[in-house]
């Protein structure tokens, strides 16, 4: 949807006033000769480019040209394409074109207005949503497979099941349709589910159990193995009558590097057991959910054989001490094998998490061995359910924290052909998230990929990031703002810049920017009143006024790693380094007052200009930066926005911030 916003348009409507305003009134009524409205004065103007605009970009004639002299067709072409810019300089190069032309509703305001661009930029995006975007490879599963599925040319059904879920046979099918895939590689499966199992013979057998083990009540046949156990450290694996078999490489307030094995009794197991593995986990101190992935894992091997990495279905938002449910394990691939269950732990020496398992087992999956006809299996109802798939290091896994539309979501949405369109993506995809993960914390990002109906009828995967906020899930759109302005006739860009820092943890842009802010700040304010000052990391301190992690500071509470500005006064006066007296006789409301000048006034632009050293002022024009961001207060978030001036190269003049009523702090 496009958000345009005119602070003041008159229209001159002469046939609407008098019959004989104009001798070529009648021109209105003839295909080719409507006249372009006409402006009384200058305006300023927002527009955010829409999928389809890209598109008419991507085929305006004058744009056409400068790439075919600039030998960049093909770049051109991939912007329609994509629906994004790979750089700024490529949006300020084909941008006023698409202004000019007279298919752009505003393009013959007068000289001096100015069309504020919303656009999409490639590197203000995950390289995962790239990728989609960029190519998916689409494959619906035959029936061939669905029999490979059943491992029976007569007892099957055309769809997967409980008994034979997908999540066990679509990395192999993948893997065959796809022998020469590249690292970084997406695809989407088309198949069928059913949602509860056929019966092929009349009956079922009883499922066989191989494994049930609390460990809260021992480790039972389970052996250790430490693959690195270095010294100073005595054990990895321990067990606990409250927690169960807990690893840590963590003693003696160092981390070691470390890695050790809790390895299961073999057991062999059923032709056609169609085994599942399902425990309880919970993983903290890693350094994020990822490296836990990595570092806290479950394997399997045959007797004899190497160890295989399995896939955990259910993966935890955030880590915690909280017990997750790892969901049903499909082992079916190693029926009647001899096989280990092996959980491996593995931690470096400059972080170790610690991981707790409880509660697991191993049984038979409960496919039903008997034999039926086919009439009768064929009467089980499945759906159409998609999935997608990323390659990496020779095998097909389901990317983290990437969801897929279904059918029945498009279906919920509206949409009948299964597919969204125009600004559809940005509508509706903040909803599915708050139905997806109802209850997911802030912060917490996820990538959704959808079937788009372009304006040239085609359909193709896309992609977009999206991250719970306070205020719900917000789209990642990647978007920058570029000002254009209308001069002598002829549009141009204005490096004026408008920019939204994302309340997001260690995210760009604002992680750049909040860290040039410490910087500026460190040397400034830190090195000039304490020269001879030493951070101690061991004992959590910093520089004065710098967080011991190097990523906040409390001069004027702007923090990289939350993404936002602390204003609160006990912030402040617990962060104040030691005999600090610059808080000495003022209230929380006049240090709040005296944060929010610091970041305003000095700070902020002192980054700005280690940001932007080569901004420089325009004859003719104001060129302004205005950044919009969130302020952390004792009740809350506040957004605010702040503008500067260019006032010579590489230096910024604070002109107004909304914290203040009339821009500007009393004096």
């Amino acid at each position: 949807m496009n958000r345009i916003n005119i602070k003041s348009v008159a229209f001159l409507a002469c046939a609407a006033l008098t019959a004989g305003c104009s001798e070529n009134a009648w021109n209105d009524h003839l295909d080719g000769f409507e006249e372009p409205p006409v402006y009384s004065k200058t305006e300023t103007v927002e527009y955010t480019l829409t999928s389809d605009d890209y598109q008419t970009i991507a085929k305006n004639s004058t744009n056409r040209t400068l790439a075919e002299e600039a030998g960049e067709s093909d770049a051109l072409a991939a912007i329609g394409s994509n629906g994004y810019f790979s750089t700024a300089d490529e949006a300020r190069k084909y941008l006023p074109a698409f202004i000019s032309n007279s298919s752009f509703k505003y393009f013959a305001l007068n000289n001096g207005s100015s069309v504020k661009v919303t656009y999409n930029l490639v590197t203000n995006q995950p390289a995962e949503v790239l990728a989609i975007n960029s190519s998916v490879s689409q494959y619906r599963v035959s029936e061939e497979n669905y029999q490979e599925a059943w491992g029976s040319t007569e007892d099957y059904i055309g769809a997967f099941a409980p008994a034979a879920p997908a999540s066990a046979s679509l990395p192999a099918i993948l893997k065959a349709a796809y022998p020469n895939a590249t690292d970084g590689q997406y695809a989407v499966a088309e198949y069928n589910e059913a949602t509860t199992n056929p019966v092929f013979g009349g009956g079922s057998s009883a499922p066989q159990t191989y494994l049930e083990l609390s460990f809260k009540d021992g480790q039972g046949d389970f052996t250790i193995e430490n693959t690195t156990l270095p010294e100073g450290l005595s054990f990895v694996w321990s067990q606990d009558a409250k927690y169960g078999m807990k690893a840590s490489a963590y003693a003696g307030g160092v981390n070691y590097d470390a890695e050790s094995w809790l390895i299961s009794p073999e057991m062999t197991l059923s032709k056609e057991a169609n085994a599942v593995l399902n425990f309880t986990q919970a993983l903290n101190f890693f350094s994020s959910v990822s490296v836990a992935m990595e570092e806290a894992t479950v394997n399997v091997r045959e007797k004899g054989g190497q160890w295989t990495k399995l896939t955990v279905p259910n993966v935890p938002e955030k880590l915690s001490w909280s017990f997750l449910d790892s969901g049903d394990i499909d082992l079916s691939a190693y029926n009647g094998k001899t096989i280990q269950i092996g959980f491996c732990y593995k931690s470096t020496a400059a972080k170790s998490g610690t991981w707790e398992i409880d509660a697991v087992k191993l049984a038979d999956g409960g496919k039903d061995t008997r034999s039926l006809t086919r009439a009768a299996a064929a009467e089980v109802p499945s759906a159409k359910k998609f999935a997608i798939y990323r390659y990496s290091g020779g095998s097909w896994t389901v990317p983290g924290s990437t969801y897929v539309l279904q059918p029945s979501d498009y279906e919920a949405m509206g949409q009948s052909y299964g597919n969204l369109s125009g600004d559809l993506p940005e509508q509706l995809l903040p909803l599915y998230m708050a139905q997806k993960l109802p209850y997911a914390s802030d912060d917490v990002a996820a990538i959704v990929a959808y079937k788009y109906y372009d304006a040239d009828k085609k359909t193709s995967y896309k992609a977009k990031e999206l991250t719970k906020t306070a205020d719900g899930w917000v789209l990642n759109t990647g978007a920058t703002v570029d000002q254009f302005t209308r001069m002598d006739g002829v549009w141009k860009f204005n490096p004026s810049v408008v920019m939204t820092l994302p309340y997001s943890r260690n995210t760009d842009p604002t992680y750049s920017y909040f860290m040039a802010v410490k910087d500026w700040v460190y040397t400034n304010v830190s090195r000039k009143l304490y020269p001879d000052a030493e951070p101690d990391a061991a004992n959590k301190i910093g520089y004065p006024f710098i967080d011991y992690r190097d990523n906040a500071e409390f001069y004027s509470g702007a923090s990289a790693y939350y993404g936002n500005v602390d204003i609160r006064p006990s912030t402040a006066k617990n962060n104040a380094p030691a005999g600090y007296t610059g808080y000495d006789g003022l209230s929380d409301e006049q240090i709040t007052e005296l944060i929010k000048k610091r970041f305003a006034t000095e700070s902020f632009p002192g980054a700005l200009s280690i940001m932007h050293p080569d901004a420089e002022p325009v004859a003719g024009m104001d060129v302004t930066y205005t950044y919009t961001f969130t302020a952390y207060t004792s009740t809350g978030s506040l957004e605010a926005t702040a503008v500067y001036k260019v006032v010579a190269k590489g230096k910024f003049e604070f002109v107004s911030c909304t914290w203040w009523d009339g821009g500007k702090p009393a004096e």
